[in-house]
């Protein structure tokens, strides 16, 4: 069993951070909060972001990512060194992608979409030239996985109280067992992307990164309860993004993947609600919590609708968001 590293305290840090880059370090503080991983580093005349791992071969791993995706020009930090217990990048600021989709109006909100788009499919590209999908772990590679990740379309039904979609469960289980052969983030949520001083949309928090059929990104990205746009838009940019390269049977993945991504935001936002209840949406924002919110929730359900209309495995689905977005409604303050 591979064992749990205890963190480093802020102190310690900083001391590390100093001997690296022969600067004093100010004051540490905690974007995401103090039960983060990473923490941000203050010196004089800028910041850098300080990142820990509770698993070794999990931080070598996501090192070696950054450091060639870095490299390759990719939409990413720059890894700036470190040692065994902690590495530093570079600070791609505190303009969270979610909020920023969130304070913008209809025309710049697609406008940063596309951009989010693009960046993940730079990464992709970047992340095909430094052969990274040969060095990373295979995601969601055995049936059994593939298995549980579309009944859990069960487990959600349960817990919303309604009737269990009529799909063919199996079939979609066989259509989304695919070969892991693309390098991609995975967690691309959009709590996982600031939008730096020069515009691009820069994805960090790379220790969930692995192998898969490659469209998984975009689904994570669109499916995403802070994500404000439908499937409509989103084909519509990927389209445009990547022409002929987005096929039918790419589309149609897209749209199955998504829909049973959606499924598993609803079990997280009610299994969180069941603890806390509805929360601000803007602290959520901030600190890289769940959306448990109940516009944002319904919202979900009606983008489930819209993934679940592309493919007539999944169509039958739409009922079904329909009735959980009922349960959302009435769900109790």
């Amino acid at each position: 069993m591979v064992e749990r590293r205890e963190k480093l305290t802020p102190q310690n840090v900083a001391k590390i951070c100093e001997s690296i880059f022969h600067q004093p370090v100010e004051k540490i503080t905690a974007p995401g909060g103090k039960s983060r991983e990473s923490l941000r580093v203050h010196f004089a005349t800028h910041t850098i972001i300080a990142t820990q791992r509770a698993y070794s071969g999990r931080m070598r791993l996501e090192v070696e990512v950054l450091r060639r995706l870095s490299e390759g020009g990719a939409p990413v930090p720059k890894f700036l060194g470190g040692t065994e217990q902690v590495f530093f990048q570079q600070d791609v600021g505190a303009r969270r992608l979610s909020s920023q989709l969130a304070d913008a109006d209809a025309r710049s909100g697609q406008n940063i979409a596309a951009r989010a788009f693009a960046s993940l499919i730079q990464i992709h590209e970047a992340g095909e030239q430094a052969e990274l999908h040969q060095i990373v772990p295979k995601l969601g590679a055995e049936k059994p996985w593939v298995a549980g990740f579309v009944n859990s379309a069960l487990a959600a039904s349960d817990r919303y109280k309604i009737s269990a979609p009529t799909i063919d469960f199996g079939a979609i289980t066989e259509r989304l067992h695919v070969p892991c052969a693309r390098f991609l983030k995975w967690d691309a949520r959009p709590g996982n992307a600031s939008i730096g001083h020069d515009g691009r949309v820069y994805w960090f928090d790379w220790e969930h990164c692995g192998a898969r059929q490659g469209m998984e990104d975009f689904a994570w990205l669109a499916g995403d309860e802070f994500f404000p746009l439908g499937a409509s838009e989103v084909v519509a940019i990927l389209t445009n993004l990547l022409g002929p390269k987005l096929t039918a049977p790419e589309l149609e993945y897209l749209g199955i993947f998504t829909t049973f991504h959606i499924v598993q935001r609803l079990i997280i936002i009610h299994r969180r609600f069941e603890k806390v209840g509805w929360v601000d949406v803007k602290n959520a924002m901030k600190l890289d919590k769940i959306g448990v919110d109940r516009a944002l929730a319904v919202r979900l359900c009606d983008h489930g609708e819209e993934w679940a209309d592309l493919s007539p495995q999944t169509r039958s689905m739409k009922r079904w968001f329909k009735d959980c977005a009922k349960t959302l409604e009435a769900m109790a303050r």
